[in-house]
């Protein structure tokens, strides 16, 4: 299994990259870095061709969103489960990975957290098994943008997490400046 840090992301709305946030004494993109190391083969990052900044990048090559960076990661690898996690998701940790490889369900198509807020499995902060690419690869000729939709109806493993703040993401300054005043800084 492989890990994809999604930071491909214009980060409009926060006015400045926000794989570079640090809420963990490091950038946020750092951190993940690190903590995906410990459970994966391999890690890489998923960016926009002028974003590349390492030699462990998956340029995203579809204008998709997050399904472009999971497209574009099997295209590169289509042997390898995918764990993709979001860069803009300040609660995942250690024990969050732990939990989400702990409950991993090789014979579905992948596995995600509930996400509660919207009553749907999470795409952001999932494993996505090899044999999902026929089926995103049709979802996305089809139209469809949403990886949250594409695991609502198709054989997804869900796990529910004690960690209720798990899957919040931070979009703008206000919200940085809130959570950076709760207790997640290491």
């Amino acid at each position: 299994m492989n890990a994809l840090i999604l930071i491909g992301g214009k980060s409009s709305r926060m006015g400045t990259d926000k794989s570079l946030l640090n809420y963990h004494g490091k950038p946020q993109r750092e951190y993940l870095f690190d903590l995906a190391k410990k459970y994966c083969k391999e890690v890489y990052f998923s960016c926009r061709l002028e974003q590349q900044f390492s030699d462990n990048t998956i340029i995203d090559k579809y204008e998709l969103g997050p399904m472009g960076g999971i497209l574009s990661a099997f295209y590169f690898n289509p042997n390898s489960a995918w764990l993709v996690v979001a860069c803009d998701m300040p609660f995942i940790d250690e024990n969050s990975f732990e939990d989400l490889v702990n409950h991993r369900n090789k014979h579905k198509i992948a596995t995600a957290f509930m996400n509660f807020e919207t009553n749907a499995p999470d795409p952001l902060f999932t494993i996505y098994e090899p044999k999902v690419l026929d089926l995103l690869t049709e979802y996305a000729e089809a139209g469809n943008k949403s990886p949250k939709v594409f695991l609502q109806n198709n054989d997804t493993e869900i796990i529910i997490s004690a960690n209720l703040c798990l899957l919040t993401n931070v979009n703008t300054n206000e919200e940085f400046g809130r959570i950076k005043n709760q207790t997640i800084i290491e």
